[in-house]
Order: structure tokens, then C-alpha cells, then sequence
């Protein structure tokens, strides 16, 4: 005889099947946030602090002014003994050539290396008397609108020249200053000629001796 059998049980669930509603999964090693680093701290020294420097004190304005009037005339007591020395040489130059001339002396050679080196001294010596008159010559070009030689010498009216110092007169150091700038162009240009004149002059009168020794 065959007993009934009821209903199955239900099965259990296995719970090692998957995580559970509530639990939280491990976050990779990777994906962690990065730790912040350390901030450096400040290196000790072990002198003290070392102090600013101060700045220059300014010069006052009467001072200044000062400075600038002794730099003008500097520069200009400059430019006249550079002309006083290239009147010199000019004149011991021409009186040279005048002595050499005038002078007993033999016949100039015609041909051969000692006529070569007189043609070389003479042109040598005439450059560098032209660069002696050069120096003498008064400049006129060099910073022409930057001074009032070009006004002055077209003989203004005193309205003119009011007019034309009433820019600079606000700054009479400037002004200063930029005529001490001009003059000191001036001043070159004059020791450059004068330099290359005496070289010339030099030169030339060593090639007219080494032409009588030949």
C-alpha cells in the first residue's frame, strides 16, 4: 500500500552565491583617492635674513640743476681746446710745407719708389691738414633740431624765441642736459678728426723721409 506524499519543501537559497543587498563591495587599489603631498616647509638658514638694499636718495632739483650747468660747460671748455689744438697743428702744417719748400734743397726724384712714397706722403699730408680745417669748422648738422643754432642764426624775433623756449622752459634741466647731450656729439666727432688728421700727418711725414733715404 502506497503512502501520499505531501508538497516539496521549498529549496533554500545558497547565500555564497553573490554578495548581500547591504554589503559593500572593495574598491580597487587603483581607484583609491590620491594622498595629498606634503607641503614644504621653509628651509631654516642658519645666518640672518639679509637686508634690503635701499634705493638711491633722490637728487634735489638744485642740485641737479647744478650738475647740469657744470656738465654744459664742461663739455664746451672740451670742444674749445680741441679747436685750439687743431689750430695748432694746422699752422705748424702749413708752415712745415712752407719751410720745405722755400729751402735749399736737391732735385725731387722722377721715378722709381722714392717718387711713389713722396706721391704717398704727399696725399697722405694734404688729408690730413683737410681734416685739421674739418675740426676747426664749426658743426652745424649734429643735433641741429635739437639746439636753437639753426633759429639764432636766421636772426628771429624775440616772439619767436619766446615761443620756441616756452616747451623746454617748464624743464630747464632737461634742456640742459639735452644741450650737454648735443655738445657731447660735437666733441667727438671733433677728437675723431683731429685723431685721424695727426695719423695722417704722421704717417705722411715718415713716407717723405724714408723717400729722401731711398
Amino acid at each position: 500500500m502506497t503512502t501520499p506524499r505531501g508538497p516539496a519543501p521549498d529549496p533554500v537559497p545558497d547565500l555564497t552565491e553573490g554578495p548581500a543587498p547591504d554589503r559593500v563591495a572593495p574598491v580597487p587599489a587603483d581607484v583609491r583617492a590620491p594622498v595629498p603631498a606634503p607641503v614644504p616647509g621653509p628651509v631654516p638658514t642658519d645666518g640672518p635674513a639679509p637686508n634690503p638694499v635701499p634705493g638711491p636718495a633722490p637728487v634735489p632739483s638744485e642740485e641737479l640743476r647744478f650738475m647740469a650747468e657744470r656738465l654744459l660747460a664742461t663739455v664746451r671748455e672740451d670742444i674749445g681746446r680741441a679747436d685750439t689744438k687743431a689750430a695748432i697743428l694746422l699752422s705748424g702744417a702749413l708752415a712745415f710745407l712752407a719751410v720745405v719748400f722755400s729751402g735749399d734743397r736737391g732735385p725731387l726724384p722722377t721715378a722709381g719708389p722714392a717718387l711713389a712714397l713722396l706721391f704717398v706722403a704727399g696725399v697722405l699730408w694734404t688729408a690730413g691738414v683737410l681734416m685739421l680745417v674739418s675740426v676747426v669748422l664749426p658743426r652745424t648738422r649734429i643735433g641741429a633740431d635739437r639746439t636753437l643754432l639753426r633759429e639764432l642764426t636766421a636772426g628771429p624775433s624775440e616772439t619767436a624765441l619766446r615761443e620756441r623756449l616756452s616747451a623746454p622752459g617748464a624743464d630747464a634741466t632737461g634742456w640742459l642736459l639735452e644741450q650737454a647731450s648735443v655738445h657731447g656729439l660735437v666733441l667727438a666727432a671733433k677728437y675723431r678728426w683731429l685723431r685721424l688728421g695727426v695719423c695722417a700727418l704722421a704717417l705722411g711725414a715718415l713716407l717723405a723721409l724714408f723717400s729722401e733715404l731711398w
